[in-house]
């Protein structure tokens, strides 16, 4: 509404005694520095102590705030503001307003939220992850493992196909370098357990609390038993580090960070709105590796386990996997959990050669 060409301290507009929704046409006009309202079923006079100025937003109408509840609405928020103020009332007009009308605030803001945001996902959540997870108790560590187990028994594990006397080999095999891993760290109870599967291949898997799951097609895979302990080192780092209970706050804590950008928990289900998150977790799950390795690189140096074993067998794992259909490249190479084979093989090959020089 515009102001009454009565008066330029007179403004038409509409009033709410805010006890309904019903609006009554009103005007406010300033006298001896009070306001003055004036509408069909009476008037009242305010001292400009118990009025306030609300902020405008958009092009959306101004509201003068007014005692017990009640609201004057104006479209003219510049007249508004100037009966406001020579009254004498605050108002909430200010910075926010500057911020509100102003394209280049609002795109610094925009830049800044998105930094905040990228800088969370990449430092933050990981830091904080780690934190949470250190702070979890290892039985309720052990009790997830156990329940993972079982449901990894009914999905994809069988019981081992081994001989008998494999098996036992085997074990023997590992059991001075559990030793050993259970002095270092013994808030873990470490043990590898053996299964079958035709799903998973030839594979090693780390469950939270200290179980690391051998399958037969691994173990068929390595030529001795040096090759198996450098996995189990690996598996072992992932144990240590907690990696799994790391990975499931991550992957919660970034959810949390894009839904809480999209102010509606739907977008969890959103493809377009989950897949930061998703790409996010990957890197970290890669990041896990690399410490995994770097682990295991210290485990065999300390325990006169040669690094050439892990490059051996990830070299033999490598060739299934281009039998089966190659190394991923492109998009597929990028989400891969792992860091690229032939630079982890390196790695381990340079330390051989270094020890060995």
């Amino acid at each position: 509404m515009s102001a009454s060409p009565s008066s330029d301290r007179e403004l038409a507009g509409i009033y709410f005694d805010g006890r309904s929704s019903k609006g009554r046409p009103a005007t406010v006009r300033l006298e001896n520095s009070q306001l003055h309202l004036r509408f069909a079923e009476g008037d009242y006079l305010f001292d400009s102590k118990d009025l306030r100025l609300g902020m405008r937003v958009g092009s959306a109408g101004c509201y003068l705030h007014l005692p017990r509840g009640a609201v004057f609405e104006s479209a003219d928020h510049d007249a508004l503001a100037r009966l406001a103020n020579a009254a004498g009332t605050k108002g909430s007009r200010g910075w926010l307003q500057r911020l509100e009308a102003s394209y280049r605030l609002i795109a610094i803001s925009a830049v800044v939220v998105i930094l905040c945001v990228v800088g969370g996902l990449v430092y933050g959540v990981p830091w904080l992850s780690r934190q949470i997870a250190e702070r979890v108790p290892v039985a309720l560590e052990s009790r997830l493992g156990t329940e993972s187990l079982a449901a990894l028994d009914g999905l994809w594990l069988a019981p081992s196909a081994l001989p008998p006397e494999k098996q036992r080999l085997v074990h023997e095999a590992f059991a001075p370098y559990l030793a050993r891993l259970a002095e270092d760290h013994p808030a873990h109870r470490l043990q590898v357990l053996l299964r079958a599967s035709e799903d998973l291949g030839a594979n090693a898997l780390a469950l939270p609390g200290g179980t690391m799951v051998f399958t037969d097609e691994l173990i068929q895979l390595a030529e001795n038993d040096c090759e198996l302990v450098s996995i189990m080192a690996h598996e072992a780092g992932h144990i240590v580090h907690r990696d799994t209970l790391r990975g499931i706050v991550q992957s919660s804590l970034a959810l949390w960070l894009v839904m809480s950008m999209t102010g509606d928990l739907s977008a969890a289900s959103d493809l377009t709105t989950s897949v930061p998150a998703v790409l996010a977790n990957l890197g970290y799950s890669r990041n896990m590796e690399s410490e995994a390795d770097d682990f295991a690189l210290e485990f065999m140096l300390a325990n006169q386990v040669s690094p050439v074993c892990f490059a051996n067998i990830m070299q033999r794992l490598d060739g299934n996997a281009e039998q089966g259909g190659g190394e991923p490249d492109g998009l597929s190479g990028f989400l891969s959990t792992h860091p690229p084979t032939p630079q982890r093989i390196q790695r381990f090959l340079n330390q051989t050669a270094a020890a060995e020089g």
